[in-house]
């Protein structure tokens, strides 16, 4: 059975604050680069049997919509590359 974490998306302004709610609902490695090349990392090597679901995007400040996009690109690219990944994204 895989895990499933659920990401509250609400009121991040900032990628500081995404990568510390990040960091604070998923097993990441104390080694965690705090980015989303590190987060792909993490993905594609230990990810397997995870369903991340974010939700509240539409919540997200106006200021982090693109990093949101990148986010969004970064995960279905990961989820393509790695079994039994799944990431979704609701509004």
């Amino acid at each position: 059975m895989g895990q499933v974490f659920y990401i509250d998306l609400t009121g991040i302004s900032s990628k500081e604050e995404l990568q510390a709610l990040l960091t604070k609902e998923l097993p990441l490695p104390d080694y965690y680069g705090s980015n989303l090349d590190a987060l792909y990392d993490v993905l594609t090597e230990q990810g397997e049997g995870w369903n991340l679901i974010f939700y509240n995007v539409t919540k997200i400040t106006v200021d982090m919509e693109n990093y949101l996009t990148k986010l969004q690109k970064m995960c279905k690219n990961a989820a393509n590359e790695c079994d039994n990944l799944q990431i979704r994204f609701f509004p």
